[in-house]
Protein backbone atom coordinates (compact mmCIF):
# COMPACT_ATOMS: atom_id res chain seq x y z
CA UNK A 1 0.00 0.00 0.00
CA UNK A 2 1.56 3.74 -0.92
CA UNK A 3 2.34 5.70 1.62
CA UNK A 4 1.96 9.24 1.55
CA UNK A 5 4.10 11.88 4.46
CA UNK A 6 2.41 14.91 5.50
CA UNK A 7 4.44 17.92 7.11
CA UNK A 8 1.43 20.64 6.96
CA UNK A 9 3.66 23.42 8.81
CA UNK A 10 2.57 26.76 9.60
CA UNK A 11 4.65 28.48 6.26
CA UNK A 12 5.47 25.68 3.76
CA UNK A 13 3.97 22.35 3.36
CA UNK A 14 6.08 19.39 2.68
CA UNK A 15 5.35 15.74 1.14
CA UNK A 16 6.45 12.84 -0.20
CA UNK A 17 5.13 9.49 -1.42
CA UNK A 18 6.81 6.67 -3.63
CA UNK A 19 6.69 9.06 -6.51
CA UNK A 20 7.00 12.41 -5.90
CA UNK A 21 8.66 15.55 -2.88
CA UNK A 22 6.61 18.47 -3.00
CA UNK A 23 7.68 21.70 -0.63
CA UNK A 24 4.66 24.54 -1.50
CA UNK A 25 3.76 27.54 0.59
CA UNK A 26 1.31 26.91 3.34
CA UNK A 27 -1.33 29.21 1.81
CA UNK A 28 -3.94 29.45 -1.04
CA UNK A 29 -6.28 31.63 -2.87
CA UNK A 30 -10.04 31.73 -3.15
CA UNK A 31 -10.24 31.36 -6.93
CA UNK A 32 -12.86 33.89 -6.64
CA UNK A 33 -10.68 36.38 -5.63
CA UNK A 34 -8.14 36.13 -8.31
CA UNK A 35 -8.56 39.29 -10.52
CA UNK A 36 -9.77 38.05 -14.21
CA UNK A 37 -6.92 39.61 -15.96
CA UNK A 38 -4.91 36.69 -13.92
CA UNK A 39 -7.31 34.48 -14.62
CA UNK A 40 -5.04 32.26 -17.43
CA UNK A 41 -1.81 32.86 -15.65
CA UNK A 42 -2.44 29.32 -13.56
CA UNK A 43 -1.45 27.58 -17.14
CA UNK A 44 2.22 29.41 -16.91
CA UNK A 45 2.92 28.83 -13.18
CA UNK A 46 3.02 25.89 -10.90
CA UNK A 47 -0.50 26.83 -9.78
CA UNK A 48 -3.76 24.42 -9.92
CA UNK A 49 -7.30 24.61 -9.01
CA UNK A 50 -8.44 22.64 -6.35
CA UNK A 51 -12.05 21.99 -5.26
CA UNK A 52 -13.67 19.48 -2.91
CA UNK A 53 -17.40 18.47 -2.31
CA UNK A 54 -17.50 20.10 1.79
CA UNK A 55 -16.72 23.60 0.18
CA UNK A 56 -18.84 25.00 -2.74
CA UNK A 57 -15.70 26.96 -3.96
CA UNK A 58 -12.55 26.92 -5.73
CA UNK A 59 -9.43 27.06 -4.92
CA UNK A 60 -5.82 28.20 -6.18
CA UNK A 61 -2.54 26.47 -4.73
CA UNK A 62 0.94 25.86 -5.75
CA UNK A 63 4.46 26.58 -5.42
CA UNK A 64 4.43 30.20 -7.16
CA UNK A 65 0.82 31.27 -4.95
CA UNK A 66 3.29 34.06 -3.73
CA UNK A 67 4.41 35.55 -7.50
CA UNK A 68 0.49 36.45 -7.83
CA UNK A 69 1.08 38.68 -5.40
CA UNK A 70 -2.43 39.20 -3.71
CA UNK A 71 -1.20 39.12 -0.13
CA UNK A 72 -4.49 40.54 1.25
CA UNK A 73 -5.78 37.49 -0.21
CA UNK A 74 -4.71 34.66 0.80
CA UNK A 75 -5.86 32.31 3.25
CA UNK A 76 -2.78 31.41 5.70
CA UNK A 77 -2.97 28.85 7.89
CA UNK A 78 -0.71 29.88 10.51
CA UNK A 79 -2.05 30.40 13.52
CA UNK A 80 -2.09 29.64 17.62
CA UNK A 81 -4.78 27.24 19.67
CA UNK A 82 -6.20 24.16 17.55
CA UNK A 83 -5.15 24.95 14.20
CA UNK A 84 -6.42 21.83 12.98
CA UNK A 85 -10.03 22.08 13.63
CA UNK A 86 -9.99 24.92 11.08
CA UNK A 87 -11.20 24.77 7.89
CA UNK A 88 -8.44 26.60 6.04
CA UNK A 89 -6.04 23.53 7.17
CA UNK A 90 -9.22 21.17 6.63
CA UNK A 91 -8.93 22.33 2.82
CA UNK A 92 -4.86 22.26 2.97
CA UNK A 93 -4.82 18.87 4.04
CA UNK A 94 -7.05 17.62 1.40
CA UNK A 95 -5.21 19.53 -1.26
CA UNK A 96 -2.10 17.67 -0.28
CA UNK A 97 -3.37 14.47 -0.53
CA UNK A 98 -4.88 15.03 -3.78
CA UNK A 99 -1.34 16.82 -5.10
CA UNK A 100 0.15 13.37 -3.77
CA UNK A 101 -2.47 10.90 -5.29
CA UNK A 102 -2.45 12.86 -8.55
CA UNK A 103 0.93 11.49 -9.31
CA UNK A 104 -0.78 7.64 -9.50
CA UNK A 105 -2.82 7.06 -12.49
CA UNK A 106 -5.15 4.42 -10.32
CA UNK A 107 -6.76 7.35 -8.21
CA UNK A 108 -8.46 9.01 -11.31
CA UNK A 109 -10.96 5.97 -12.27
CA UNK A 110 -10.32 3.82 -8.90
CA UNK A 111 -10.04 4.46 -4.86
CA UNK A 112 -6.26 4.67 -3.96
CA UNK A 113 -5.76 3.51 -0.67
CA UNK A 114 -2.92 4.49 0.97
CA UNK A 115 -1.20 4.72 5.14
CA UNK A 116 -0.63 8.36 6.06
CA UNK A 117 2.16 9.42 8.50
CA UNK A 118 1.82 12.83 9.66
CA UNK A 119 3.40 14.59 12.94
CA UNK A 120 2.58 17.21 15.43
CA UNK A 121 4.20 19.65 17.55
CA UNK A 122 5.05 17.76 20.83
CA UNK A 123 2.80 20.51 22.76
CA UNK A 124 0.14 19.40 20.19
CA UNK A 125 0.82 15.70 20.39
CA UNK A 126 -0.15 15.64 24.26
CA UNK A 127 -3.27 17.54 23.58
CA UNK A 128 -5.67 14.53 23.12
CA UNK A 129 -8.09 17.04 21.19
CA UNK A 130 -5.74 18.49 18.67
CA UNK A 131 -4.53 15.03 18.17
CA UNK A 132 -8.43 13.64 17.67
CA UNK A 133 -8.69 16.98 15.37
CA UNK A 134 -5.55 15.48 13.07
CA UNK A 135 -6.98 12.48 12.93
CA UNK A 136 -10.40 13.18 11.72
CA UNK A 137 -9.23 15.36 8.68
CA UNK A 138 -6.73 12.93 7.67
CA UNK A 139 -9.03 9.66 8.03
CA UNK A 140 -11.54 8.06 5.08
CA UNK A 141 -12.21 9.10 1.78
CA UNK A 142 -11.21 12.19 0.10
CA UNK A 143 -12.37 13.06 -3.06
CA UNK A 144 -10.37 16.15 -4.64
CA UNK A 145 -10.36 17.98 -8.17
CA UNK A 146 -7.68 19.68 -9.40
CA UNK A 147 -7.86 21.33 -12.79
CA UNK A 148 -10.84 19.06 -13.25
CA UNK A 149 -9.51 16.64 -12.95
CA UNK A 150 -10.89 13.91 -9.73
CA UNK A 151 -8.83 12.14 -7.47
CA UNK A 152 -10.03 9.35 -4.50
CA UNK A 153 -7.96 8.54 -2.29
CA UNK A 154 -8.68 5.96 0.97
CA UNK A 155 -6.83 6.37 4.06
CA UNK A 156 -7.00 3.02 5.59
CA UNK A 157 -4.44 3.86 7.99
CA UNK A 158 -2.73 7.03 10.12
CA UNK A 159 0.63 6.90 12.24
CA UNK A 160 0.67 10.38 13.76
CA UNK A 161 4.20 10.91 15.66
CA UNK A 162 5.65 13.95 17.64
CA UNK A 163 7.51 16.26 15.07
CA UNK A 164 10.52 15.83 15.60
CA UNK A 165 10.55 12.37 15.87
CA UNK A 166 10.23 12.61 12.44
CA UNK A 167 14.20 13.79 12.19
CA UNK A 168 15.43 11.19 14.88
CA UNK A 169 14.07 8.49 12.13
CA UNK A 170 15.35 10.36 8.90
CA UNK A 171 18.94 10.40 11.02
CA UNK A 172 18.68 6.63 11.98
CA UNK A 173 17.11 4.58 8.92
CA UNK A 174 17.76 4.13 5.43
CA UNK A 175 15.64 5.03 2.27
CA UNK A 176 14.13 1.42 2.42
CA UNK A 177 13.14 1.81 6.27
CA UNK A 178 15.63 0.00 7.97
CA UNK A 179 18.26 0.88 10.62
CA UNK A 180 21.63 2.12 9.44
CA UNK A 181 22.50 4.25 12.51
CA UNK A 182 22.44 1.52 15.16
CA UNK A 183 24.73 4.05 17.90
CA UNK A 184 21.22 6.42 17.90
CA UNK A 185 19.55 3.79 19.31
CA UNK A 186 21.97 3.93 22.50
CA UNK A 187 22.06 7.92 22.41
CA UNK A 188 20.51 10.57 24.59
CA UNK A 189 19.49 13.20 22.08
CA UNK A 190 18.37 16.77 21.84
CA UNK A 191 16.25 18.03 18.49
CA UNK A 192 15.70 21.65 18.51
CA UNK A 193 12.89 22.08 15.30
CA UNK A 194 13.14 25.79 14.15
CA UNK A 195 9.75 25.92 12.34
CA UNK A 196 7.31 28.36 10.93
CA UNK A 197 5.22 28.96 13.95
CA UNK A 198 7.08 27.06 16.44
CA UNK A 199 10.14 26.84 17.93
CA UNK A 200 10.18 23.10 19.21
CA UNK A 201 12.91 21.48 21.91
CA UNK A 202 12.96 18.06 22.72
CA UNK A 203 15.22 15.48 24.81
CA UNK A 204 14.69 12.01 23.47
CA UNK A 205 16.20 8.58 25.01
CA UNK A 206 15.12 5.37 23.45
CA UNK A 207 12.95 6.89 21.43
CA UNK A 208 10.72 7.79 24.71
CA UNK A 209 10.34 11.89 24.64
CA UNK A 210 11.33 13.11 27.62
CA UNK A 211 8.53 14.92 29.89
CA UNK A 212 10.41 17.23 31.82
CA UNK A 213 13.30 18.64 29.38
CA UNK A 214 11.17 19.98 26.77
CA UNK A 215 9.12 23.29 25.64
CA UNK A 216 7.39 24.56 22.69
CA UNK A 217 7.97 27.94 21.89
CA UNK A 218 4.71 29.21 19.71
CA UNK A 219 7.25 31.63 17.74
CA UNK A 220 9.35 30.62 15.01
CA UNK A 221 11.07 31.93 12.08
CA UNK A 222 8.38 33.79 11.02
CA UNK A 223 9.50 36.56 13.94
CA UNK A 224 12.75 36.27 12.14
CA UNK A 225 10.73 37.48 8.40
CA UNK A 226 8.72 39.82 10.71
CA UNK A 227 11.95 41.74 12.37
CA UNK A 228 13.82 42.19 8.83
CA UNK A 229 10.22 43.31 7.26
CA UNK A 230 10.27 45.83 9.87
CA UNK A 231 13.49 47.32 8.46
CA UNK A 232 13.27 47.61 5.15
CA UNK A 233 12.32 50.99 3.74
CA UNK A 234 8.82 50.89 1.72
CA UNK A 235 5.87 48.40 1.43
CA UNK A 236 7.36 45.11 2.02
CA UNK A 237 4.96 41.78 1.53
CA UNK A 238 6.15 38.75 4.33
CA UNK A 239 5.15 36.10 1.65
CA UNK A 240 7.98 37.62 -0.63
CA UNK A 241 10.54 38.23 1.80
CA UNK A 242 10.70 34.70 2.66
CA UNK A 243 10.91 33.39 -0.57
CA UNK A 244 13.86 36.02 -1.33
CA UNK A 245 15.00 34.98 1.55
CA UNK A 246 14.80 30.87 0.81
CA UNK A 247 16.10 31.53 -2.66
CA UNK A 248 19.72 33.31 -1.31
CA UNK A 249 20.37 31.20 1.06
CA UNK A 250 22.58 28.98 -0.58
CA UNK A 251 25.25 31.70 -1.22
CA UNK A 252 23.94 33.98 2.11
CA UNK A 253 23.11 37.20 -0.81
CA UNK A 254 20.07 39.07 -0.01
CA UNK A 255 17.35 41.34 -1.83
CA UNK A 256 14.25 42.22 -1.73
CA UNK A 257 12.94 43.62 -4.72
CA UNK A 258 9.97 45.98 -5.10
CA UNK A 259 9.93 46.23 -8.74
CA UNK A 260 12.22 46.10 -11.64
CA UNK A 261 13.09 49.45 -11.07
CA UNK A 262 14.07 48.82 -7.76
CA UNK A 263 15.88 45.92 -6.01
CA UNK A 264 17.75 46.46 -2.31
CA UNK A 265 20.45 44.62 -1.27
CA UNK A 266 19.55 43.99 2.57
CA UNK A 267 22.11 40.98 2.76
CA UNK A 268 23.86 42.79 6.30
CA UNK A 269 19.94 43.11 7.22
CA UNK A 270 19.82 39.61 7.43
CA UNK A 271 22.56 38.82 8.92
CA UNK A 272 21.76 40.86 11.84
CA UNK A 273 18.29 39.90 12.06
CA UNK A 274 19.55 36.53 11.78
CA UNK A 275 22.15 36.78 14.40
CA UNK A 276 19.61 38.13 17.27
CA UNK A 277 17.10 35.27 16.40
CA UNK A 278 20.05 33.08 16.88
CA UNK A 279 21.40 34.18 20.55
CA UNK A 280 17.42 34.07 21.01
CA UNK A 281 17.03 30.73 20.23
CA UNK A 282 20.32 29.70 21.91
CA UNK A 283 19.00 31.32 25.18
CA UNK A 284 15.86 28.87 24.62
CA UNK A 285 17.51 25.76 24.27
CA UNK A 286 20.01 26.63 27.13
CA UNK A 287 16.70 27.59 29.56
CA UNK A 288 15.04 23.95 28.39
CA UNK A 289 17.99 21.97 28.23
CA UNK A 290 19.66 21.98 31.89
CA UNK A 291 21.63 19.67 31.22
CA UNK A 292 23.36 19.54 28.05
CA UNK A 293 26.65 17.92 28.56
CA UNK A 294 23.85 14.75 29.20
CA UNK A 295 23.41 15.07 25.70
CA UNK A 296 25.16 12.83 23.01
CA UNK A 297 24.09 14.72 19.76
CA UNK A 298 22.11 18.05 19.37
CA UNK A 299 20.05 17.96 16.26
CA UNK A 300 18.64 21.29 14.83
CA UNK A 301 15.99 20.80 12.10
CA UNK A 302 12.72 22.36 10.54
CA UNK A 303 12.95 25.03 7.25
CA UNK A 304 14.02 27.80 9.69
CA UNK A 305 17.43 26.04 10.78
CA UNK A 306 18.45 27.33 7.36
CA UNK A 307 18.38 31.11 8.02
CA UNK A 308 20.08 30.41 11.64
CA UNK A 309 23.93 31.74 12.47
CA UNK A 310 25.45 28.04 12.37
CA UNK A 311 28.95 29.37 13.62
CA UNK A 312 27.27 30.62 16.20
CA UNK A 313 25.23 27.03 17.71
CA UNK A 314 28.02 24.65 16.73
CA UNK A 315 30.76 27.42 19.09
CA UNK A 316 27.89 27.10 21.80
CA UNK A 317 27.24 23.73 21.59
CA UNK A 318 29.54 21.42 21.27
CA UNK A 319 28.21 18.35 20.42
CA UNK A 320 25.35 20.56 17.51
CA UNK A 321 24.74 18.40 14.15
CA UNK A 322 22.48 20.83 11.57
CA UNK A 323 20.78 17.64 9.98
CA UNK A 324 21.09 17.59 5.86
CA UNK A 325 18.14 19.10 3.93
CA UNK A 326 16.62 20.95 6.90
CA UNK A 327 13.12 21.90 5.66
CA UNK A 328 12.33 18.03 4.74
CA UNK A 329 14.25 15.99 7.42
CA UNK A 330 10.82 15.46 9.30
CA UNK A 331 8.70 14.41 6.17
CA UNK A 332 11.65 12.30 5.14
CA UNK A 333 11.33 10.42 8.45
CA UNK A 334 7.99 10.19 8.52
CA UNK A 335 8.43 8.43 5.24
CA UNK A 336 10.79 6.28 6.08
CA UNK A 337 8.69 5.40 9.48
CA UNK A 338 5.70 4.06 7.73
CA UNK A 339 8.33 2.01 5.54
CA UNK A 340 9.78 0.60 8.58
CA UNK A 341 5.80 -0.49 9.83
CA UNK A 342 5.27 -2.00 6.68
CA UNK A 343 8.41 -4.24 6.96
CA UNK A 344 7.52 -4.88 10.60
CA UNK A 345 4.09 -6.08 8.90
CA UNK A 346 5.38 -8.12 6.21
CA UNK A 347 7.21 -10.13 8.62
CA UNK A 348 4.49 -10.73 11.38
CA UNK A 349 2.42 -12.34 8.28
CA UNK A 350 5.20 -14.50 7.16
CA UNK A 351 5.93 -15.43 10.69
CA UNK A 352 2.28 -16.01 11.00
CA UNK A 353 2.18 -17.84 7.70
CA UNK A 354 4.82 -20.21 8.84
CA UNK A 355 2.90 -20.96 12.08
CA UNK A 356 -0.37 -22.15 10.43
CA UNK A 357 -0.91 -25.75 10.15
Amino acid sequence: MEIFSLDLGNKQTKLKSSKSEYVLPSRYLNQADMPMSVGSSTTNNDLHIYSVPFSDDKYVWGRDIDGLHLDEYLADTIMYGNRYNSEAFKLLANFALGLLASDFKIANNQVLEVVVTAGLPTGDYADQERLRSLLKVLEGQHQVTIDDQIVTIRVRKVYILPQPIGTLYNELLDDQGFIKNKALLDEKVGIVDVGGGTILIDTILNFELSGKNRQQFNTGVNDLYEAIASRIEGDVSLYQLEKELRHGNQQHQWSYRFSKNRQDDITELVGKESDRFTHRLVANVTSTLKNLDSIDTLFFTGGGANLINQKILKTTFTNAVIVKDTEVANVNGFYKYGLSQQAQEKEGQQAWQKLRP
